[in-house]
């Protein structure tokens, strides 16, 4: 059966010590067994006097809005993957990636670090990516999948806008409790959602 794995981040993906650049960067990677509309969210947003096309985002949300979503999320079922990365940690080789490629390279080895049996032949549904950041990801997953004697992880790599993807904000908001824990400003929401974590890797 097809799982769906939502991608989205926090924080930005420049190297340490450029101008407005965040010390954590983390890319979260949401699976559900569907790419619907979630009735909790929907739910959610009418409990919350919100509009039917509110999105969810952890920068953007209320105090109240995210203490309701994160115990209203978890009678959704789904699992996290998550990559956070100390800048100041990035080696050598990392430290010449393009941001994209930086990007790109977390999601792989992230991807990578699952099962087989619990990724393979799946859909990836990435936040804003452009077609042509897709298609290179599939390349090199290709390429990494080939070298690892890997199956496909992936049959279909497409960008979405997460306005109108709830799996994208469920993304969303599981990067930025993670960045702001990862961060030790909050931890609150984090351990809320920390039993539907199944892998936190912190790269070096």
């Amino acid at each position: 059966m097809t799982q769906y794995f939502f991608v989205d981040e926090s924080g930005d993906a420049r190297l340490a010590g450029q101008a407005s650049s965040s010390r954590y960067f983390v890319i979260t990677m949401v699976q559900l067994p569907d790419r619907v509309s979630l009735r909790p969210l929907v739910h959610l947003r009418k409990v919350l006097h919100l509009s039917s096309t509110f999105e969810f985002k952890y920068h953007t949300a209320s105090s109240a809005q995210k203490d309701r979503f994160f115990k209203d999320v978890l009678t959704i079922p789904f699992r996290v993957r998550a990559a956070v990365l100390e800048k100041v940690r990035i080696n050598t080789q990392c430290r010449l990636l393009q941001p994209s490629e930086l990007v790109m390279e977390l999601i792989i080895s992230l991807t990578l670090r699952a099962s087989q049996l619990d990724i393979a032949n799946d859909v990836l549904i990435i936040d804003g990516a452009a077609q042509a950041f897709c298609r290179q990801l599939r390349v090199r997953f290709t390429e990494r999948c080939k070298q690892e004697k890997r199956i496909r992880p992936f049959k279909s790599i497409i960008g979405a806008n997460s306005r109108n993807e709830d799996g994208l904000q469920i993304a969303d908001m599981m990067a930025g409790a993670i960045r702001l824990h990862a961060m030790k400003i909050s931890s609150e929401h984090f351990y809320c959602v920390s039993p539907r974590i199944v892998d936190i890797w912190e790269p070096d």
